[in-house]
C-alpha cells in the first residue's frame, strides 16, 4: 500500500493517565469504570429489577437502548449498572463528539508526561520530536509475530512497530489520509513555564491549568456563536483558538467547530485514545466510535468501526450506551485521563454554566425530560446526538428527600449517569425515560418504595 506524504495507518500509539502514586499506562484495566468486563458489563440485579419494573414494558420504552449507572454516596467508587440493549452498537449521532473531547486531553496528558520525562526543550523542537516519536508507529518490526485480539469476522491483529503497534484487520492495514492522520500540534497547544495548555484557554475556559481572564468563552467565539448558523461556518470557525472551537463542539455541538477539532486531534489519535481506554472493544460487540468529521458541509466519512461486522447501524458515528456511561463515569471518578482534565470535561459538559443565558448555548433533552418532572438537579452534564433519532447522555446530581414510607428517613443527594438511544418519535420517549430513571436511582438508594409512582 502506498500511502501519499502525511497519511498513516491505523496504530496504537503511547497513553498515560493519572492514577493514585502517579503516571500508568492507558488500558482497559487501568480504565476500568467499575461494571465492564472483557466482553460485556456486570449489572447490579436490584437496579435492574427495578428497571425492568418501573421501565421496561412501558409504552415503547422497550424500543430504546439505554445504560444507567448507580453513583450515590459510596457507589461512585463502586458503581452499580443496569441497561436495557446497552451493547448493542449503534447511531449516536453528535454524542461522538465526546471521543474528539476526552483524545483532545488525553493528548494534552501525553504531551505533559513526555515534556517531564528529561529536561525540557523548547517548544518547536518539541513538538518536532513527538512528531517524529510517533512515526515511529507506522515502521513494523521485522520478524515479530503479530498478536491476535478478535479472532475472525473479522480477524483484527496488532503488528508491533517500533513504538505502539498497528493495527491490521483481516491482514490489512487501515490508511488515513491527511489532514486527519497526525495532530496538529502547533495549532492546539502552546507550552508556557513548562504546562502544556490548550491555545485559547486563556480567554476561553476549557483547560483546568488555565483560569479564563474574561468570562468563559471569548468574544471572537461568542461573536461565532451568534451568527445563529444551524450548520456554522467552517471558514470563519478556522480563525478561532483550539480551545474556542473545543468549546463550542460540546457545549453548541457545532459541526465546523467539530470537523476542525477533529482535524486538529487526528483519527489516528481519536481512535488510539478510545480503544486502549476502552469504550471501544471488538470482545464486547463495539462501543464508542468516531469515523467521519461531524461536518455535513464537507462530510468526510473515514473508517466505520471493524466490529461489529455487516451491522448497518455501526455506522461512521454510533457506539453503545455502556461505552458513553463508562465514559461519564470515569470523568466524575476524576479517572478520566485526570483529575484536572476531569474537572475541565465536567465544566465543559455542564449544562449550569453561570454566564451563558439558560446555562448552554445549547439543550439537553434529558434536563428537559426532568424539568418537565418538576425536577431540577444542581448539577447536570449533557451531550445529546442527533442523527436518524434522538440520543442523549447526562450525569446527574441532585438532593432528594425520600417519601414519607421510605427506608432512608433523610435527604439524600443522588448522583448517576444516564444514556439514552434511539428516540423516533421526536423526543418525548427520552422524556418519559430520564424522568422514569430518576426514579429507579431514588428506589435503589430506599429514597422511595416499590409502591410510590
Amino acid at each position: 500500500m502506498t500511502l501519499a506524504v502525511g497519511d498513516k495507518l491505523l496504530a496504537f500509539l503511547s497513553h498515560r493517565c493519572e492514577r493514585p502514586g502517579g503516571r500508568v499506562t492507558v488500558s482497559p484495566s487501568t480504565m476500568n469504570p467499575g461494571f465492564f468486563t472483557p466482553t460485556g458489563v456486570t449489572r447490579n440485579q436490584r437496579l435492574q429489577d427495578i428497571i425492568n419494573d418501573r421501565v421496561l414494558g412501558v409504552g415503547d420504552l422497550g424500543k430504546l437502548r439505554f445504560a444507567l449507572v448507580d453513583l450515590t454516596g459510596d457507589k461512585l467508587n463502586k458503581p452499580e449498572f443496569a441497561g436495557h440493549r446497552e451493547l448493542e452498537q449503534g447511531g449516536i449521532g453528535s454524542m461522538a463528539k465526546l471521543a474528539c473531547m476526552y483524545a483532545a486531553y488525553q493528548l494534552q496528558f501525553d504531551l505533559q508526561h513526555f515534556l517531564t520525562i528529561g529536561p525540557p526543550p523548547a517548544e518547536k523542537k518539541f513538538f518536532s520530536g513527538m512528531r517524529e516519536f510517533w512515526r515511529f508507529s507506522q515502521i513494523p518490526v521485522k520478524g515479530k509475530t503479530a498478536t491476535n485480539i478478535f479472532p475472525a469476522k473479522p480477524r483484527i491483529d496488532l503488528l508491533s512497530s517500533i513504538v505502539g503497534s498497528l493495527v491490521r484487520v483481516d491482514g490489512g492495514f487501515i490508511p488515513i489520509p491527511r489532514p486527519y492522520s497526525s495532530p496538529d500540534l502547533e495549532e492546539m497547544f502552546k507550552i508556557e513555564n513548562g504546562v502544556v495548555k490548550f491555545k485559547g484557554s486563556d480567554k476561553t475556559k476549557v483547560d483546568f491549568a488555565s483560569p479564563p481572564s474574561i468570562g468563559t468563552l471569548s468574544q471572537e467565539a461568542r461573536a461565532y456563536q451568534a451568527q445563529f448558523n444551524p450548520d456554522g461556518n467552517l471558514k470563519e470557525a478556522r480563525k478561532l483558538t483550539f480551545a474556542d472551537r473545543l468549546f463550542l463542539m460540546i457545549d453548541d455541538s457545532d459541526n465546523p467547530c467539530s470537523h476542525t477539532c477533529i482535524e486538529n486531534v487526528s483519527f489516528l489519535y481519536i481512535i488510539s485514545s478510545i480503544w486502549q481506554a476502552d469504550f471501544y472493544r471488538p470482545e464486547r460487540g463495539g462501543g464508542l466510535w468516531e469515523g467521519n468529521n461531524q461536518d455535513p458541509g464537507s462530510k468526510f466519512p473515514w473508517h466505520k468501526p471493524p466490529v461489529p461486522q455487516g451491522n448497518p447501524k455501526a455506522d461512521f458515528v454510533s457506539g453503545t450506551p455502556a461505552s458513553i456511561a463508562a465514559l461519564y463515569t470515569l470523568m466524575e471518578q476524576d479517572r478520566l485521563v485526570s483529575k484536572n482534565a476531569s474537572i475541565s470535561m465536567r465544566d465543559l459538559t455542564s449544562r449550569r454554566k453561570s454566564d451563558i443565558p439558560g446555562g448552554s448555548f445549547n439543550r439537553s433533552f434529558f434536563q428537559d425530560g426532568l424539568k418537565k418532572a418538576v425536577i431540577f438537579p444542581e448539577r447536570i452534564h449533557a451531550k445529546i446526538g442527533i442523527g436518524d433519532a434522538h440520543d442523549d447522555s447526562a450525569l446527574i446530581v441532585r438532593e432528594v428527600d425520600p417519601t414519607p414510607n421510605a427506608p432512608v428517613r433523610v435527604r439524600t443527594r443522588i448522583r448517576y449517569v444516564a444514556v439514552g438511544c434511539d428516540d423516533v418519535a421526536g423526543v418525548k420517549e427520552l422524556h418519559d425515560l430520564i424522568a422514569r430513571l430518576d426514579t429507579c436511582i431514588r428506589e435503589n438508594n430506599g429514597l422511595m418504595t416499590k409502591q410510590d409512582a
